[in-house]
């Protein structure tokens, strides 16, 4: 049983990371037509839609009053500030670079995890941190205008934002449901979301097209309803450290869409790049793996 969950989940997680990789495509496809702030609130609006939908029988599980703190940090953090990074950076760069910087977030969130939640800092770890570093650096000398430049950092925001929340998100998904608490967190981004879409909307120019309606509707629907719920089924079915190993996937296939359908081009910084990120996320992918197997075998040998 557990080797055919696994044969399921390995195809689940190429479409997971093929979604999210489509999703930098599709966000740059009306990047002129749509503020990227606006983009960012009626993805988060649209989204609630399928998570309530696949959230409704835990709708009414009790939440600790302790715990809500944190249910605004991962809402303001992770759904918020991140998106809103995301969207602008997507703007600003090309869709496959911004895809390619986001593959951090594993790294990052392991690195902040040993600072918020005091996590064993080993060697693996420091050799990541350099070579999340190094990818970075090479990539942005591989830029071609400060646009793309600000767009990096941009997007670089976004990941620690989100790697932030993921720490707390670790809390809150040991007491209740992943897809809990990623309705609820999305539901409090919209206090932030929607005054800012407002503002948007009355300040910038906005043309809505069928492609710019077809296209939000598409990252909320499939890249924050419906690869958020692959993702969480993934993870019900292999551990996190093996799900995370598919992380370079997201650029990868950000970068075959970006060339078929934008006609982006890509320096040699950017396979350097993409080359160092992918073998960032792997061996802390790895250590992770041989951490949680010692701490399996301590723990058995205790009892």
């Amino acid at each position: 049983m557990a080797q055919t969950s696994q044969k399921q989940a390995f195809p689940l997680l190429f479409f997971t990371f093929f979604i999210w990789g489509s999703i930098y495509v599709t966000g740059k496809m009306i990047a002129a037509d749509i503020p990227a702030s606006l983009v960012a609130c009626l993805r988060c609006v649209s989204a609630m839609i399928p998570l309530l939908f696949m959230s409704r029988k835990y709708l009414k599980t009790n939440i600790d009053g302790a715990d809500r703190k944190y249910f605004v940090l991962v809402g303001a953090l992770g759904y918020f500030l991140t998106i809103q990074m995301i969207q602008l950076g997507i703007a600003l760069t090309g869709a496959s670079m911004a895809a390619l910087i986001n593959a951090m977030t594993p790294v990052a969130v392991t690195i902040l995890a040993a600072f918020i939640l005091k996590e064993k800092i080993t060697p693996v770890k420091c050799l990541c941190l350099v070579l999340a570093l190094a990818g970075t650096i090479v990539i942005t000398s591989g830029t071609s205008t400060h646009g793309e430049t600000l767009g990096i950092v941009v997007v670089l925001v976004g990941v620690v934002s989100f790697a932030a929340a993921s720490v707390y998100m670790r809390r809150l998904t040991a007491k209740y449901p992943a897809v809990l608490v990623t309705t609820y967190s999305m539901a409090v981004s919209l206090i932030f979301h929607i005054p800012v879409g407002i503002v948007a909307v009355c300040t910038q120019p906005v043309s809505v097209t069928p492609l710019s309606v077809a296209v939000i509707l598409y990252l909320g629907f499939a890249g924050s309803g419906l690869a958020q719920y692959t993702w969480t089924k993934c993870l019900s079915m292999l551990p996190a450290s093996t799900c995370s190993l598919f992380y370079p996937l997201q650029p990868a296939f950000a970068a075959l869409l970006g060339a078929w359908l934008l006609g982006e081009t890509f320096t040699p910084a950017f396979f350097i790049g993409l080359l160092l990120i992918s073998l960032d996320v792997v061996l802390n992918t790895w250590e992770t793996r041989q951490l949680d197997k010692e701490r399996a075998a301590a723990e058995s040998s205790n009892t």
